[in-house]
């Protein structure tokens, strides 16, 4: 497409378009599937910090562990509001601390961990008596694409079970609720 073609009416109306919720929600799962890190952010008391987390997902829900001592944990408590990013993923969720690894309730998780790392990382961290496991339940997931020389959103509204795309140029716009 030449450039006139990219910023024509016609152009910016079909690249602004809903998308197919199963397939892009299948993409994402399949690309958390395929990765160990992520980056999580948390905050609370007007103080945001963020680090790398080794996660595993049961589709689109993340958990991770951590030492119930640290930042991250005090700030969950606090404001269960996080966000994660890898990549040009960016998820926005909901954390909730479910207890140690190894308690009777959380033991069905330890299969998702086992699925992406070696049984001696699993069974080291999980024994861990300070250890938590903590579950981040989706609200929004966000993509940033390249199409037709163009940069895109693609926002996932979880809730609705809705994918809209929009190119960032076109600023806001009615029928995309971002």
């Amino acid at each position: 497409m030449s450039q006139n073609d990219l910023d024509s009416e016609k152009a910016i109306l079909e690249m602004r378009k809903e998308l197919d919720y199963e397939i892009f929600r299948d993409e994402i799962i399949q690309f958390f599937d395929e990765n160990q890190e992520i980056v999580l952010a948390t905050s609370s008391k007007d103080r945001v910090t963020s680090r790398t987390i080794s996660f595993a997902n049961d589709g689109l829900e993340i958990y991770f562990w951590s030492w119930e001592h640290n930042k991250k944990v005090e700030q969950i408590k606090e404001n269960p509001k996080v966000s994660l990013t890898l990549h040009k993923v960016q998820y926005e969720g909901e954390a909730e601390i479910l207890g140690k690894p190894l308690d009777k309730k959380n033991i069905v998780h330890l299969d998702l961990f086992y699925k992406k790392f070696s049984e001696m990382y699993v069974d080291i961290f999980s024994k861990i008596p300070e250890m938590v496991l903590i579950k981040i339940y989706p609200k929004a997931i966000v993509k940033f694409e390249k199409i037709h020389d163009r940069f895109h959103l693609q926002k996932m509204d979880i809730k609705n079970k809705r994918v809209f795309q929009m190119r960032i140029e076109d600023k806001i716009h009615p029928e995309f609720p971002y």
